[in-house]
């Protein structure tokens, strides 16, 4: 992948991430510790997930002028090698994006917790872009790279959408099967501190009494 593409993606995921920040969330009033342990579980069943199914259709992909390959079986036409990088960005973009929305949710599924208007806006916003520039995107060789937007073969292009969103309901419950997992044998402590520990945090700011 071209490294404007790169570029593109990390500008726009930047973009959706700082609107965050203004996601529904209460604050806590004392320290908090992370259970870092238990994060990283959780970020490595997401990034897991994710990087199986980018691997699993660029196969499909390069596989698509074979007869017996998928995109042959489902009416599909072969795909050129600039469409294939095209479709690459599109599938890391999207998959980016809503990654974001099934992060968010900790041990929760990512429609039990209702984003915040402003997240909504900046997702379907960069989705959008992202939507745009993968169909529009003249052909040309970056980094001599072959590139060439997907408008002239948009069944990739719905089929790369539709794979995403599959993917990304896999992701979300490997992500609370983990979270179970982890309840159920309690990973780390994870049942008296959850992801974040607060009472920890209390009884190492909490001043001594002899002090006083």
């Amino acid at each position: 992948m071209p490294v404007l593409m790169l570029m593109l993606i990390t500008l726009l995921n930047d973009g959706t991430l700082i609107t965050i920040a203004y996601d529904y969330a209460e604050a806590s009033l004392i320290p908090n510790r992370w259970n870092i342990p238990a994060l990283f579980i959780t970020s490595s069943v997401l990034g897991m997930v994710s990087c199986f199914s980018s691997l699993l259709i660029l196969f499909f992909l390069l596989d698509s002028h074979n007869p017996d390959g998928l995109f042959q079986k489902i009416g599909i036409s072969g795909v050129d090698y600039g469409q294939i990088t095209t479709a690459i960005y599109l599938k890391v973009s999207v998959s980016d994006f809503l990654t974001l929305f099934s992060a968010r949710t900790g041990s929760k599924y990512f429609w039990q917790v209702q984003p915040a208007p402003i997240l909504l806006v900046g997702g379907v916003t960069a989705l959008t872009i992202s939507s745009i520039l993968s169909i529009f995107w003249p052909t040309s060789q970056p980094d001599g790279i072959l590139t060439e937007g997907l408008r002239s073969n948009m069944s990739v292009f719905a089929f790369v959408w539709l794979y995403c969103i599959v993917f990304w309901l896999i992701q979300d419950i490997a992500k609370v099967a983990a979270y179970m997992f982890m309840y159920q044998i309690n990973f780390n402590d994870i049942n008296n501190t959850v992801v974040v520990d607060t009472a920890s945090s209390i009884k190492e700011t909490e001043v001594p009494s002899t002090v006083l």
